[in-house]
């Protein structure tokens, strides 16, 4: 069958017009590979087999596209080319070649995302290990690329995160905020024993001006609906809400 032209697409792809009205979409290598530049004929059997190792390069394409944007887990390219219906053979092949050409490299993706983490923000060692976990990286690779999370590292990072936190919740009493604390930096992935050691460093605002600051607040907030012993008790339960102890009342 004849080809009557050949149009050039994105990608390394050509667009095939032949005879019969049919258009084939194939990569550069394979016109080269079977000379249809310099024949313009193509038989059926050809093009049958031209079509079915193009597939291998459609993956291949797809999976170099994806990755151009950033680097990519082996996980993360399995299930992007299962996404776009490719066959599992083909998605084998192409893994294996880009494994090969160091394209995929979970120890070097690993190491580049623990590197963003730390630069670009204030997740815990455990944090970023349960999301490498999740990209399918092993647990080995991960274990060994999170000694960058050294203690003073983290010391350092849960008192900054500590320290905004102290500034901004002025109207809460040591222990409620300590435990704010705590969850907040646990969630970020930090451990919580270091978090108890760093904090017990840090200096907190103090209960006494901060009980007579907010006792005055609620106090004046209750009285227009509470009178007597009555508003006494409301103001007692607030202020034990807020995390003043009895003690803070007398």
């Amino acid at each position: 069958m004849n080809i009557n032209k050949f149009v050039k697409k994105k990608n390394g792809m050509y667009s095939i017009f032949l005879e019969d009205g049919d258009v084939l979409v194939v990569h550069e290598d394979l016109i080269l590979k079977y000379d249809l530049l310099l024949t313009k004929k193509i038989s059926d059997e050809g093009k049958e087999k031209i079509l079915a190792e193009n597939l291998n390069y459609i993956a291949y394409s797809l999976a170099i596209k994806y990755i151009t944007v950033r680097q990519r887990s082996r996980k993360e390219i399995i299930k992007y080319l299962s996404d776009k219906n490719v066959d599992k053979d083909i998605i084998d092949k192409t893994v294996s070649l880009l494994e090969k050409q160091k394209y995929i490299n979970d120890d070097f993706f690993a190491e580049s995302f623990i590197n963003d983490k730390i630069l670009l923000s204030l997740d815990g060692p455990y944090k970023v290990k349960k999301m490498l976990l999740e990209e399918g990286i092993s647990e080995n690779v991960i274990d060994n690329k999170l000694i960058k999370f050294t203690d003073s590292l983290c010391s350092e990072r849960i008192k900054k995160v500590a320290t905004k936190m102290i500034a901004t919740n002025r109207n809460k009493s040591t222990q409620v905020l300590k435990n704010k604390i705590v969850n907040y930096l646990c969630t970020l992935g930090y451990d919580r024993s270091l978090i108890l050691s760093v904090l017990n460093t840090l200096s907190f605002n103090s209960d006494k001006d901060i009980y007579k600051k907010e006792y005055d607040k609620v106090y004046k907030r209750l009285s227009r609906k509470y009178s007597g012993s009555e508003l006494e008790y409301k103001v007692k339960q607030k202020m034990y809400a807020l995390g003043f102890t009895n003690n803070s009342f007398d």
